[in-house]
């Protein structure tokens, strides 16, 4: 357990080389391409962190959860690891990100319809989806840690 932090850089890293690979990209091929959109993974990565953190910081302020599991908190929460309310506030944040873009760059072109047009509804509607179900997912959380204590 020495020298270990139990936190992960990986997915930081995996959108970092993304970032490099659009980066090469723009600078050869796609040159239509904003800068916003070359940083948009790592943006994505720092953004969804930040407000899973202020969510759960609202969420756990105001939860009734006692101070300590009894036990070891990992192991309480091991089968709860991947959730589908999680997944879907990523996958709700990535399209928000891809609608920011849009919408900084002001671009007409859409190749989903409605669902990556840049308009500010869309913006509301995907950054509001990501911060309930992210709330969702603490509150799953939550109940688990209350059924522990």
């Amino acid at each position: 357990m020495r020298g270990e932090s139990g936190i992960s850089f990986t997915a930081l890293y995996i959108c970092g080389v993304i970032s490099l690979v659009m980066l090469v990209l723009k600078l050869s091929v796609m040159d239509t391409w904003s800068w916003w959109r070359v940083i948009l993974p790592v943006g994505l990565i720092v953004g969804f962190n930040l407000t899973n953190m202020v969510v759960a910081f609202i969420y756990l302020s105001f939860a009734h959860i006692p101070e300590r599991p009894d036990g070891d908190e990992a192991e309480v929460l091991e089968p709860h690891e991947i959730n589908v309310h999680y997944v879907a506030a990523m996958l709700f944040f990535v399209v928000f990100g891809d609608n920011v873009v849009r919408w900084i760059d002001g671009s007409e072109t859409s190749y989903w319809f409605w669902l990556f047009s840049g308009d500010v509804e869309v913006l509301a509607l995907f950054g509001a989806l990501s911060v309930l179900a992210l709330f969702s997912y603490w509150s799953n959380l939550g109940r688990v840690l209350k059924a522990s204590g």
